[in-house]
Formats: C-alpha cells, sequence, structure tokens
C-alpha cells in the first residue's frame, strides 16, 4: 500500500479502476474527517466518514442484480465490484448510492461506503433483511464486542435494549423493566461506568450495541466503531492499511465462531455399519454425530409460549417462523424456518435455557443471530452451555 499522503487539492476521484486507487481514495477520506473533527468538532457538507459493512452471503456478486431490480453491479478490479443502488422514488430527484463490494473472501464481503451514514445503513438494511436475499449481518454477540475492546484503546461505548423490537406491549408490561434502555459513553470514564453498571442489578440488560477503540500500528492510527450487526466506522485516523487490517481481523474472529458451530453444533445422522464378528449378523443403523447448542439464561423466562412466539413471528430482526407445542407443562418445542435461507430449525425452551437444533446443511450464522439478539432483546448475561461452545476460537461464548 501506498503511504503517500495527499494536499486537499489533490483529492483523488472516487473512480477507482482498481483496488488501489480506491484505497488511496479512502485513505484521502480517512485523514480529512480526522483533521476535521479536530478543528471543528463536525465535518463540512457532504463530508463523510469511511464506513465499512461486513456481511454474511451464501451467493454471487452478480446475483445482486437478479434479485434487486434497484442494484447494478460493475466488476472494477479482481473481486472488486462497484455497487449503485437507486433510491429515487417519484417525489425525490435522482439519488444513486455507490458501495464497493470486496468479495474475495467468498463467504463474508466488505461493502465499503462514504455516503452519509444513515441512508447507507438504511440500503444495507433493505438489501440484507428483503426476503430471501443470500445475504445476512454478522451478529455479533455481547462476548465478542467486549473482546473487541481489547484490540486497542477503549474510547467508548454504547448500550441499547430495544425489548420492544420483539416482544408485545403486553409481554413487556407483564414479564420485563424495561421496554427500552439506551446508554452512549466516550472517554476515560467509559470503563469505570460499564464495570459499575455491571455490579448492578442492571447487568442483565446491558448488552453491548457499539464499541469505540483508537488502533495504532507502526506507520499511523485509526479510530474505530464497531456495532454489532458487522458495520465499523473509521472515525479518524491516518492510515487506511490499519482500517483494512483491522476489518480483516474482525472477520476472521468471527468466521471462527461461525466455521466451530458448522463443525460441532449441527445435528447429522449418517449411516453406520458394523464389521460383522464371527457368525455374528449386524445390519446398518444410523447414528447420531453432533450436539445441540445449549443457550443458558440467566433472566429465566415467565411464560414460555409467549417468550416463544414472540422469538419466531416472522419479524425482524430474527426473521423465524415457527409453529410450537407443549412437551410437558414447563417444556416447549417449536419447528420452524429461518427465513433467512430457508433452513429447518427446532428449539427447545424451558425457564433457564434454550437448546437450538441445526441440521447438518445449516447455516451457523443463524445460532448466532438467535444467540446476539437474545443478549440484546432479553438477557445480556445468555452464554453458551460449556458443550456448545465453538472449537478453536479466540472468543468464548460460555459465562
Amino acid at each position: 500500500m501506498d503511504k503517500q499522503r495527499f494536499p486537499e487539492s489533490a483529492m483523488p476521484p472516487l473512480e477507482p479502476t482498481d483496488r488501489r486507487e480506491l484505497y488511496r481514495h479512502f485513505q484521502h477520506v480517512i485523514e480529512g474527517t480526522y483533521d476535521q473533527l479536530l478543528e471543528k468538532q463536525k465535518l463540512n457538507y457532504k463530508q463523510n466518514m469511511l464506513k465499512s459493512f461486513l456481511v454474511e452471503t451464501n451467493i454471487g456478486p452478480s446475483k445482486l442484480e437478479e434479485r434487486f431490480e434497484h442494484v447494478t453491479v460493475t466488476k472494477v478490479d479482481y473481486s472488486l465490484f462497484e455497487v449503485l443502488v437507486d433510491t429515487s422514488d417519484e417525489e425525490d430527484e435522482e439519488e444513486i448510492l455507490t458501495f464497493y463490494l470486496d468479495s474475495q473472501d467468498e463467504r463474508f464481503w466488505t461493502f465499503y461506503s462514504i455516503e452519509k451514514s444513515r441512508p447507507a445503513k438504511d440500503v444495507m438494511a433493505e438489501l440484507i433483511m428483503a426476503e430471501r436475499s443470500g445475504l445476512d449481518y454478522l451478529w455479533f454477540p455481547a462476548q465478542l464486542q467486549r473482546y473487541f475492546t481489547e484490540l486497542g484503546e477503549f474510547q467508548g461505548a454504547g448500550i441499547n435494549y430495544d425489548a420492544e423490537d420483539v416482544f408485545s406491549e403486553e409481554y413487556i408490561d407483564e414479564h420485563l423493566p424495561f421496554g427500552e434502555l439506551s446508554i452512549q459513553s466516550s472517554g476515560q470514564g467509559t470503563s469505570w461506568l460499564l464495570d459499575a453498571l455491571s455490579d448492578a442489578d442492571l447487568k442483565r440488560f446491558m448488552s453491548l450495541s457499539s464499541v469505540k477503540i483508537r488502533q495504532e500500528t507502526e506507520e499511523g492510527a485509526v479510530i474505530e466503531r464497531i456495532d454489532n450487526n458487522g458495520r465499523i466506522t473509521t472515525r479518524g485516523g491516518n492510515d487506511i492499511q490499519a482500517h483494512l487490517t483491522f476489518v480483516e481481523t474482525i472477520r476472521e474472529l468471527y468466521a471462527d465462531l461461525v466455521r466451530g458451530i458448522e463443525e460441532n453444533g449441527r445435528i447429522e445422522y449418517p449411516l453406520r455399519v458394523i464389521e460383522p464378528e464371527d457368525d455374528e449378523r449386524h445390519s446398518p443403523g444410523q447414528s447420531i454425530e453432533g450436539t445441540p447448542i445449549i443457550i443458558n439464561l440467566a433472566n429465566p423466562i415467565e411464560n414460555l409460549k409467549e417468550f416463544a412466539d414472540s422469538i419466531t413471528s416472522a419479524t425482524k430482526p430474527l426473521r423465524l417462523w415457527g409453529a410450537g407445542s407443549w412437551i410437558a407443562d414447563d417444556y416447549y418445542k417449536i419447528r420452524g424456518t429461518d427465513l433467512h435461507n430457508n433452513d429447518s430449525f427446532t428449539l427447545e425452551i424451558k425457564r433457564d435455557w434454550i437448546r437450538l437444533y441445526l441440521p447438518e446443511d445449516a447455516c451457523g450464522n443463524t445460532a448466532l443471530r438467535i444467540f446476539s439478539n437474545i443478549q440484546r432483546y432479553y438477557d445480556a448475561e445468555a452464554s453458551f452451555g460449556e458443550r456448545s461452545a465453538p472449537e478453536n476460537s479466540r472468543v468464548a461464548l460460555t459465562a
């Protein structure tokens, strides 16, 4: 990566012909936003921060045009694409947003954008949440968010508990003390505040929605805000390579979790052939391999059916549909479909734990979507059971 710096008058045009030109433009963007924030505490008109959206996918880039009428995809360089999203409507003037898609990792893409935060965020939500889009957010559990704070100098955090998105008003009134709780903090006191709140009864409602850290490299630094759905915003700095390396680190940490779940947390029924000994007669049979994923709850469920119906109502953000039945008085079971990719799943729910069964070809991202959303909307202290912890991961999801 060329470390050349660019004066204001020599800003490279954002019509890159290759990856190198794109990164040089981003280098200029993060230097400009950092200087502007230091001097005036706000950005100039049309001066936006660099945002990187990590997305899990099971399709190729060309499929975006087939699945979305308002999306145009043009190849720029090897595995790098320009993605134009037309957001115009009959009342507004033409509005086309530009993203750059890095698909070098075929499973976990990165969309880069220097559009305004809200429109860029809304467009990504529209693409990802569309029915059978083939795309999904990265769902960072609280344990992974806390691990991020150790990757640099911890500078801030956001806490967002928002039960209203998942549970009905009646359920919240009867069973939960909060419908919504939001805290934003930055500066040296953030660590102290989080420690103090963690020792209080509030801790089961304190799900980290974002963390902000400063990362230093040999040649510079970047300040990053990491949201719990895979969005990374560079709020300043002077080294694009540091940002790219950081995004890669986040992606690999998450990919390790998904791979670990898919290796050990799916149920398979392989044929088992037993070799006969002497005159014994054996016939082939089926064995069971893998284990269900256990989610332990610190906040016991008061009404199993209402809870289950809420999280499998086919609505955002969980996008799960299911039909339930009682196994016993305190034991509820749901067979359902993940509307993101039509994978089937089974949930067994008791007051203190949830057991998730994924079939052998299921996407491990489903498990992290369920787990991280339970943390955010119901129980921030939820954890994986010991036997469910993804192996070879640097981050433990257990308590």
